[in-house]
């Protein structure tokens, strides 16, 4: 480390060269020391030691100050101060304030993504995938502020169980299935979802029908509620259909309660799909299958356990209560089992929301 007073003094040989020597290490170690130099020039480097890791500084133009242009450690280098943008920087020193700088302004884009049309940068909204609001019980659906289509699918609840030692099983609510421009929609629309049939309790009796399912004027509706009959002569509940299986032939069937039926109906701009639920069992034989629509409950009869029906995307049956009660019927309109105690109640309805 050294400094010199840049100067060469006017002297012998020896003092000459030890004045030369002087400046030369001065020049080669720039300036380094633990205090500025006393003789200053514009633009004279000086390595600031009095701090660790040191500091590399310039003399200003005006030659009235220094300007830090980094710090030297053993090992490394650190650019000091700001950079312009035009320079390859931000101009900040922060790494906030450097990411404000370079972005586009941020004030009024919360919840933005930033995007590019391939020249200018600016914020955008990301443009959502599918999203599903699922309702098991009434609510309202509040039409959401991005998508294209809506695809709404809807259960009726299931029909309950007869009580009875001859009780039918309640039939399985309908599966409806609608596709509609979003823009179509209301921006809100009440949600209804059907409720299960209350299985018999107390004296012989028929169960109730399940509850019709709705999402504004889009339905699907419940099941029949299992009937009391001689055994061999009926008494399984029908199929849930638009409204309800009760006195309907659609989903009913004989033996077994009977598959699930399909129907097909379409009005611009909505196209939609409509399959019955499987129909209860009738007295002695167990509840009908299903694909989409519920399952039919199982029937009672003697001490025999009938099994309720299976469905691949809605509720299953309940099984027949055999000496007791009924089974409940699985939720998305699973029809209640028909039992000599009590019937089972059907299950709840469902309505779920695709929007994309």
């Amino acid at each position: 480390m050294a400094q010199s007073d840049q100067t060469v003094q006017n002297a012998t040989f020896p003092s000459v060269r030890i004045d030369i020597n002087d400046n030369l290490a001065a020049l080669y170690s720039q300036s380094s020391g633990n205090s500025a130099p006393a003789v200053t020039v514009a633009f004279q480097p000086w390595i600031d030691t009095s701090v660790d890791p040191a500091l590399w500084k310039v003399r200003n133009a005006a030659n009235n100050g220094w300007i830090t242009i980094g710090s030297i450690s053993a090992s490394s280098f650190a650019v000091g101060g700001t950079t312009a943008i035009a320079n390859g920087g931000t101009g900040e020193t922060t790494a906030s304030a450097a990411l404000t700088a370079l972005l586009p302004s941020q004030t009024g884009n919360a919840d933005k993504a930033l995007f590019t049309n391939g020249t200018i940068a600016s914020w955008g909204v990301i443009p959502p995938g599918s999203t599903v609001e699922v309702f098991t019980a009434n609510n309202t659906w509040t039409k959401p502020g991005v998508g294209t289509i809506a695809y709404v699918e809807l259960w009726g609840g299931g029909g309950g169980g007869a009580r009875s030692t001859n009780a039918g099983g309640g039939g399985g609510g309908a599966y409806a299935f609608y596709f509609a421009r979003l823009s179509d929609l209301p921006s809100t629309v009440s949600v209804v979802v059907g409720a299960g049939g209350a299985g018999k309790t107390g004296s012989n009796g028929n169960g109730a029908n399940g509850g019709m399912s709705t999402f504004g004027v889009f339905t699907a509706g419940g099941g029949g509620g299992g009937t009391v009959a001689s055994a061999g002569s009926g008494g399984g509940g029908g199929g849930g259909w638009r409204t309800s299986g009760a006195g309907a032939t659609q989903g009913d069937g004989w033996p077994d309660g009977g598959i699930s039926a399909v129907g097909i109906e379409g009005t611009n701009p909505v196209s939609a799909s409509l399959m019955g639920g499987a129909g209860g069992g009738p007295t002695g034989y167990a509840g009908g299958n299903s694909i989409y629509g519920g399952a039919g409950g199982g029937s009672r009869s003697s001490s025999v356990v009938l099994a309720g029906g299976t469905s691949t995307y809605g509720g299953n049956g309940g099984a027949g209560g055999g000496t007791g009660t009924g089974a409940v019927g699985g939720d998305r309109g699973g029809g209640g089992g028909g039992g000599s105690v009590a019937g089972g109640n059907g299950g709840r309805g469902e309505v779920r929301v695709y929007v994309w």
